[in-house]
């Protein structure tokens, strides 16, 4: 065959790095969180065009579960939907207490110092001095993710038997704002909860028998209620979130050896508030399981949402 009648045409190959960054970003935004820190990993084009994405696609599905020891940065990562773990070291992890999580952020106590923190992209924002200098049943909610200017952080303590107190702070702030309680408004246990409703800017805090507390932003008013079971009419008020006890414990039943959760531990359980697709708020409760006298070491753990944020150093400032 001579050449004027030759039909083979050749191709151009292209790597996937050539395509243009409004493409990638299409592409990353697309994809789950482990998938997305592989994505970020190919190059320095893949890591630019994906500094905005965040994993979103997976924000209503069933949260993870982070597992680690107090003394080590080793870190066990569960994707209890796929059955899947990952193990990891996150540093600033050891030795730190989870007072809050939600939309994949972190609220962390350590060293006398309290920061918002995600795991999976290792973005640290350090709030203001706390006045407390130890965490001891604290519980904590925060109204958006910490880069808004919106994000209002409270936490809720108990001061005695019967008394509680709350600190706030919002965005831009350097310190926080006490806020006294009356006695008669006060919870009747230990605090196993606290969330956010946007729509009455409100913030809920739940103890662990059926006691709930509110402190509404618009007019700083306490308002206490009795958790009560039964059918929903005109009369009686509901929470504008749903809860659930016992996560932990169900989920573990029959998973622990993935865990490596040794006999001599027990584990202290750190909730989550998350959105679910028809907007209504779910609640895990805070929990501690297995706490019998033969425990003496706590593996901590938190329920979290696979979300990954790559904050720009503006965003990082409280």
């Amino acid at each position: 065959m001579d050449a004027g009648t030759n039909n083979e045409v050749s191709a151009e190959t292209r790597s996937f790095s050539h395509l243009p960054p409004d493409v990638l970003s299409s592409i990353a935004d697309r994809l789950p969180v482990i998938d997305l820190l592989g994505f970020r990993g190919t190059c320095n084009d893949f890591r630019s065009a994906s500094s905005a994405a965040s994993a979103k696609i997976e924000s209503s599905r069933t949260p993870w579960l982070l597992l680690h020891k107090t003394d080590s940065a080793e870190c066990v990562i569960y994707n209890e939907e796929e059955s899947k773990t990952y193990h990891r070291d996150i540093p600033d992890l050891k030795g730190a207490t989870c007072l809050a999580s939600y939309q994949g952020w972190l609220l962390l106590f350590k060293d006398e110092s309290m920061f918002f923190f995600c795991p999976l992209s290792l973005a640290k924002i350090i709030l203001p001095e706390f006045p407390h200098k130890q965490i001891d049943g604290h519980v904590a909610a925060f109204s958006d993710v910490p880069t808004s200017s919106q994000c209002i952080v409270s936490v809720i303590n108990r001061i005695d038997e019967k008394g509680v107190e709350v600190h706030m702070i919002s965005k831009g702030q350097s310190v926080w704002t006490p806020h006294k309680i009356p006695r008669c408004n006060s919870l009747t246990s230990s605090i196993a909860a606290a969330t956010f409703d946007r729509n009455s800017r409100t913030f809920y805090y739940m103890d662990d028998g059926k006691t709930l507390l509110a402190f509404s932003l618009n007019d700083k008013i306490w308002t206490p209620y009795n958790i009560v079971k039964g059918t929903v009419s005109k009369d009686i008020k509901t929470m504008p979130y749903c809860y659930q006890k016992h996560a932990f414990r169900n989920t573990i039943e029959d998973t622990r050896d993935l865990f490596n959760i040794e006999d001599d531990e027990y584990v202290s359980v750190c909730g989550l508030s998350y959105d679910t697709d028809n907007c209504h708020r779910h609640l895990y409760l805070n929990e501690v399981v297995d706490d019998s006298p033969t425990k003496t070491r706590v593996r901590r753990a938190v329920w979290i949402q696979p979300r990954f944020f790559e904050a720009d150093p503006n965003q990082l400032r409280w």
